[in-house]
């Protein structure tokens, strides 16, 4: 019984930057590295600076959609949307654990647009493979396969000669490479699994893309180098 008291308790003096702190330990362990940076750095950059001293009685009275409408003035409706989803996250762990009465879906997100994904002509492709080809560099070779392949530009960086199998014509897509913000507002890379397990993959090589690959590995490249 003493334990249920002791959780009552700590409801009402618990703050906002504790229960985001306890929400994100939780998290660490199922979420991917690159996810826990982005998860620490909304919450550090955007979420304590308005609501980190805030406990219970305050945290449900609070004007969240004012606090949506003031970062919608200086972030995109999707950076927003980000933001408010980690915020749900914590609040809802807050209503579970601690039995507060935040109404989420009173909290509403900004509608983000679908942008129109602009496509490369033909003829605008084969100029810049023209081009590529005349460079001769790993650059535009990363290029290169981009076109032909499809790939991520954070699946290409994260590539190291032993995922690629010239023998099988295969190029083997298990890691993915991003720079991400930390909590010291400082940033680094991290290189992490895929982002799904359907992103973990292998890609058959063209033969333009193998006959350039072959030629490139002529020069002894160690396996363990990025590509």
């Amino acid at each position: 019984m003493w334990i249920l008291d002791k959780i009552i308790s700590r409801s009402y003096t618990i703050k906002f930057e504790e229960l985001s702190e306890e929400w994100l330990e939780l998290k660490k362990n199922t979420i991917k590295q690159s996810t826990y940076y982005k998860y620490a750095y909304c919450i550090e950059k955007y979420l304590k600076e308005r609501l980190g001293k805030l406990k219970k009685k305050d945290l449900e009275k609070y004007n969240y959609n004012q606090m949506t409408n003031e970062l919608t003035k200086e972030l995109s409706p999707k950076s927003v949307k980000e933001i408010l989803n980690v915020l749900k996250s914590i609040l809802k762990y807050a209503n579970q654990k601690y039995d507060m009465n935040i109404h989420l879906d009173l909290i509403i997100s900004p509608k983000v647009r679908v942008k129109e994904i602009n496509v490369l002509s033909k003829k605008e492709e084969n100029r810049l493979e023209k081009y590529c080809l005349k460079e001769n560099s790993l650059k535009s070779l990363g290029i290169l396969i981009c076109l032909n392949t499809g790939l991520r530009i954070g699946e290409i960086c994260a590539l190291k000669w032993e995922n690629i199998d010239l023998d099988k014509r295969v190029i083997y897509i298990r890691k993915t490479l991003q720079r991400v913000y930390t909590i010291e507002k400082k940033t680094q890379i991290i290189i992490d699994s895929s982002k799904t397990e359907s992103s973990i993959r292998a890609i058959p090589m063209s033969d333009k893309i193998y006959h350039l690959l072959k030629e490139i590995y002529k020069k002894e490249y160690v396996e363990s180098f990025f590509f």
